[in-house]
């Protein structure tokens, strides 16, 4: 064989050794993970082998790999001790969890909470606190933890909580006794989960994480459903292409009480305050997120509608969309004179 094909061989089985050392680091904490969004119920049957039961766990879209299933059990024992029952898996439910069910035929207490989309980091903590979790406190310090321990692409010095917009709102699934650190990790690990099936737009847009989430914030909290959400886009990155303010008064809320949203109303003073989330005052988008947006949100930032509308204000079911500041004056009128009736 000739030397130049021996080298070319030796550098074939170099990449493939350290391709598959790469693939053993990152396996253990990738195929440990589990997939599903919803409750899943898992029957196991008398006599039924811990083979049977990780290929159930795998076709229910619980597990990434039944093999590795098989290894942590057995690894810690409860491939032994399987008990015939009919279990609930629930969301979030690590391999520990599901060893322990499918052994004791328990489940540890778990608290369900729901963050509906659109919440503040400083929501969610009351929210967690109301729950006898943990307190808003122990919550936002461990959000800031997190973003410490995290490589961001951003400035957060402008930003009031870094992580504002990075958590998912969902329905989870908490151990009663969770730490504030794991929970605000799960539920940054399943912002990414979503983020990644739009990973390939947002690089065919060239938009960062930190603009996408921005956008799809001001969507999450402008919009009254999802039959808007993809017109409001559409008005922001029309306003953006000219120069023009946002005037969103959802981003001067969040901005009068340092992320808090302690305000209800705006009153025509809070638009003269001068912070870094007032689009009345400020050019282009906010310097972050002011809320953690949904799916419907994230898709909508990268599809928006093409139209040329610059203007809306609150109509019936929804908002009046226009072109011009004429008709927007006239909406807004029609508006005030429904309210005015109302009251």
């Amino acid at each position: 064989m000739k030397k130049g094909c021996l080298v070319v061989f030796a550098l074939f089985f170099v990449l493939l050794a350290g391709a598959a050392v790469g693939a053993l680091m990152l396996a253990p904490t990738m195929l440990t993970e589990t997939l599903h969004e919803e409750p899943v119920t898992l029957r196991i049957e008398e006599g039924d082998s811990l083979h049977r039961v990780s290929e159930n766990l795998k076709d229910h879209g619980v597990i990434r790999s039944a093999m590795w299933f098989r290894r942590e059990a057995q690894a810690s024992g409860a491939d032994r001790n399987i008990r015939p029952g009919e279990y609930e898996i629930q969301p979030g439910s690590s391999f520990e969890d599901i060893f322990t069910l499918i052994q004791t035929g328990q489940q540890r207490d778990q608290i369900r909470i729901t963050f509906p989309e659109g919440y503040t980091l400083y929501q969610m903590g009351g929210r967690l606190e109301e729950n006898g979790l943990i307190t808003r406190k122990e919550f936002l310090e461990a959000t800031n933890q997190y973003f410490e321990n995290a490589d961001a692409d951003f400035d957060s010095d402008p930003l009031y909580f870094p992580m504002e917009g990075y958590l998912f709102p969902d329905t989870y699934f908490f151990e009663a006794d969770q730490p504030a650190d794991q929970i605000v990790s799960i539920m940054a690990n399943q912002m990414e989960k979503v983020l990644a099936d739009y990973q390939e737009q947002a690089a065919e847009q060239d938009m960062s994480v930190h603009k996408l989430l921005t956008i799809a914030s001001l969507v999450e909290k402008e919009a009254f459903g999802d039959h808007e959400r993809d017109t409001i886009a559409g008005v922001i990155y029309n306003r953006l292409e000219i120069d023009m303010l946002l005037q969103f008064c959802s981003s001067v809320l969040y901005g009068l009480d340092n992320g808090q949203e302690l305000a209800n109303r705006l009153l025509y003073r809070d638009l003269e305050e001068m912070h870094p989330f007032n689009t009345y005052q400020y050019k282009g988008l906010p310097p972050g997120p002011i809320a953690n947006p949904g799916r419907a949100s994230i898709k909508a930032a990268l599809q928006p509608e093409s139209h040329n509308y610059l203007y809306f204000v609150v109509g019936n079911g929804g908002h009046n969309f226009s072109r011009d500041y004429q008709d927007h004056t006239q909406n807004v009128e029609a508006y005030r004179s429904q309210r005015t009736l109302e009251q």
